[in-house]
This record gives structure tokens, sequence and C-alpha cells, in this order.
């Protein structure tokens, strides 16, 4: 089975770091997989998917461009290469993550009388947005892959797909295996303090401002629980810097901002975790990765999130509400005991469950299933 993967961004965010360590434990399972992205434009310090793929040894492909943004002649370059890729090399299934991918792949392999098998991963943390061109494509597309039976049920309404199409992968985490540092120094945080933390891209529409809100009756109650927000955004002053001084809370809350070489270290450092909205992949990385190193989470009801946080066991499951996200808080707060058998719990649900490995298996079965479809069709008469 050969496999090419297309992703139309070079940056290490979003989608990024979930498709690079899917084709990782496909490489693992013995697939012919390889991976095309757009090359970092720039020199660019930081990671991204190009350094990525190459540093952890999968095979990839640089001959596409792959520009999301307007290029009519990067947009035609790629709808004459992939095909004549694809044919040249046998590729079995062409599998897509970004809406210019997926109609690239389309336009370029659809009308060949040899052309691959689409696949569309739905990253998007509310599913993929009905239009007519996505529509049109969605509906030719072979197979369709997303990590929520949420989604799964509203891309099939959407888009009206029969259920047996698409397929529902667990997510998958990396499980730190690496010993972390005591980074509590940093902060300035005493040893009779505790923390609340917070992981993502700080932008305005992620609903920091009911966990701010929430904080602030925490505080008032236990001013030695500090509020801790790990991340960045050019958002930050609309989303988090000027509601914290609007509240008076300044004085419980750290900025970390955007952690790479101790990110695992900082948190550690976390006693409560809370998220209200994913990022756009949905997929909610930040949450997984807090789980498996045993801190319990509270979270909204918004997208998959409940379905990553089982409520009473491994953390809770609450209503877009700050006065009931503080009651939980709160409850946490006072039952130490609860948090602990809580943040057990998420460790020993991630690594049972959140493997890419089993991620891999789940994903190769949908392919061969496609394959085989693939195969009885071509014998219809």
């Amino acid at each position: 089975m050969r496999v090419l993967h297309l992703i139309s961004d070079w940056k290490w965010t979003g989608p990024a770091e979930p498709v690079v360590s899917l084709c990782e434990a496909l490489l693992k399972e013995e697939i012919d997989v390889r991976i095309a992205y757009r090359k970092t434009p720039i020199d660019f310090p930081e990671r991204t998917i190009e350094k990525e793929v190459k540093r952890r040894g999968i095979p990839f492909y640089e001959g596409f461009r792959l520009n999301r943004y307007f290029s009519l002649k990067d947009w035609l370059q790629d709808i004459v290469k992939i095909g004549a890729y694809c044919e040249r090399e046998r590729i079995d299934i062409c599998h897509t993550h970004l809406s210019h991918d997926h109609y690239l792949a389309f336009l370029s392999t659809h009308f060949r009388r040899r052309g691959p098998l689409i696949v569309r991963t739905d990253h998007k943390r509310d599913g993929l947005k009905k239009d007519v061109f996505l529509t049109f494509v969605v509906k030719r597309t072979d197979g369709i892959v997303t990590y929520s039976e949420k989604i799964k049920r509203k891309d099939a309404e959407n888009f009206g797909l029969d259920e047996n199409k698409i397929c529902v992968i667990p997510p998958g985490v990396k499980i730190v295996t690496e010993p972390v540092t005591d980074v509590r120094d940093q902060f300035g945080l005493r040893a009779d303090e505790r923390v609340i933390g917070i992981v993502g891209r700080l932008k305005a529409d992620r609903g920091y401002d009911l966990i701010l809100r929430a904080y602030k009756t925490v505080k008032e109650k236990y001013p030695n629980w500090k509020l801790l927000i790990m991340g960045r955004s050019s958002q930050i002053e609309k989303s988090i810097l000027r509601p914290v001084k609007e509240l008076g809370i300044s004085d419980g809350v750290i900025l970390a901002g955007y952690r790479t070489h101790d990110y695992y270290s900082v948190i550690n450092c976390f006693d409560i975790f809370v998220m209200m909205r994913a990022g756009s992949d949905g997929t909610a990385r930040a949450l997984r990765e807090v789980m498996s190193m045993g801190k319990p989470a509270i979270v909204s009801d918004n997208g998959m999130l409940p379905e990553l946080v089982k409520d009473g066991e491994t953390g809770f499951v609450v209503e877009e509400n700050h006065e009931i996200l503080a009651e939980r808080m709160i409850f946490l707060i006072q039952n130490e005991e609860l948090r602990r058998k809580m943040g057990t719990n998420a460790q020993e649900y991630a690594i049972k469950n959140w493997s890419y490995e089993n991620q891999a298996r789940v994903l190769i079965q949908f392919y061969q299933k496609l394959l085989n479809e693939k195969i009885k069709n071509s014998y219809s008469p």
C-alpha cells in the first residue's frame, strides 16, 4: 500500500503535529508512506513541518508548491504535478488534510484513469464548513476521517454522506518519557501556592474570558491559587491582558509565554488544567498532553472536548458559564485526593487510548476497506 499525505502549510501549528506523527506511525507499521508539504519560504528559526519530517526520518517529496495563498501559477503547476506523481509512483491513497490540498488532489487525480483514492481528514473544531465547491468535492471523495463521533455525524448530515464512508480515528498524543524539571522558581511560585493551567493560542475566540472571570471568583476564596497561562498570540491584549487588568487579578496571573524546550516541565507545574474551546484543529492537543501527564481537566461541552474528558472520572465537563466553571474549580481545590485520583485516571486513559500506533492501525484498516471496495467495484458490471 502506497500512501501520499498532502498538507499545504509549512508552519508547526494546527494539524501539523498530528499529521507528521501519524505519518511516522504509519511508517512503523510498514506502510509505504511519504508526505508532501509547503517548503519553508523563509529562514524560520522555530520548528516547521519540513524540519520535523526530516528530523524524524519520514520519506518526503518537495516537488509541489502547495501554496494556499492566491497564485494561479503555483496552483496550475500542482494540478498537473500531483496527478502525474501519483501515477508515476503508483500511489494507492492520496490523503489530504486542508481544503487547499484537498481541492488540488481532486482536480489533479479525479479525472485520471489510474488516479488514487482520495481521503480527507476533517481537522476542524466544528466540522468542515459547507459550501458549494467543497460539497461537490467531498461527495466525490472516497473517504473522510474525523477524530470525533460528533464531527462524523455533523459531516454526514452537512454533506449527505453515508456514515460508512467516514472513519473515526482516536487522537494521538506523545507520551512523555524523558524527565521533567522543576521550573516553579522561574515563576516565583512559593511552596504553598498551587496552579490552574492554561495552554493554547491566546486568541479572543477561545473562551479565555470565561476562565478569567471564573478565576476571579477562585482567587477571592483561595488567593494561593495562581493562574498560569502558556501561549502567545497577536490578540493577547484583547484576550488576556486587558481583561486581567479590568478584573483586578493581575497579581494572581502568570504569563509563561511560548515555550518549547521546557514545555512539559511547565505543564508539570499544573494542579488543574482548564480549556473552554479547542484550537482550530479541534483535537485539543494541549488538553491531551496535559492529561497524559496526570493532570485533571475541566473543559466545556464544546466540540469534541466532552469526548476527551470523562466527566467525573478524569475531570469535569461544564457548560460555557463562568459561575459553573468557578464552582468546579473550587470543588477540585477543596478535594486534593479527588484531584490526584482524577489525574491518575486521566494519565491511564491517555496512555491506553491515545497512541499514534492505535491511530495508524485504525486508519490502515480504513484504507484497506476503501481499496477493497475499489477492487470490488472495478469488477462490477
